[in-house]
């Protein structure tokens, strides 16, 4: 599902992945939300390091929700991963 783009960041990619989750008619409405939340937050001013732990930290919470359908936990599986290396 999630192929690595030529030049990008893996930043670049955990945004780029969090938009196609929310496009994604299967993700629940208000984790949806949550991601738009994610990627201003990740696009914003603040130091890469602050983005990268301040999104981690929601993302942890989020992947910890016991009624999260499977496939999305792991696509944000593949957003944290990716946020880790950042």
């Amino acid at each position: 599902m999630f192929e690595k783009a030529d030049q990008s960041t893996p930043l670049q990619q955990a945004v780029a992945y969090l938009r196609m989750m929310h496009e994604d008619v299967a993700v629940p409405k208000g984790l949806k939300e949550k991601m738009l939340v994610l990627v201003a937050m990740l696009e914003g001013a603040d130091d890469v390091t602050v983005k990268k732990s301040k999104a981690l930290t929601v993302l942890g919470d989020l992947s910890e929700d016991p009624n999260m359908p499977a496939m999305t936990r792991t696509q944000l599986y593949s957003v944290i991963s990716l946020l880790e290396v950042a």
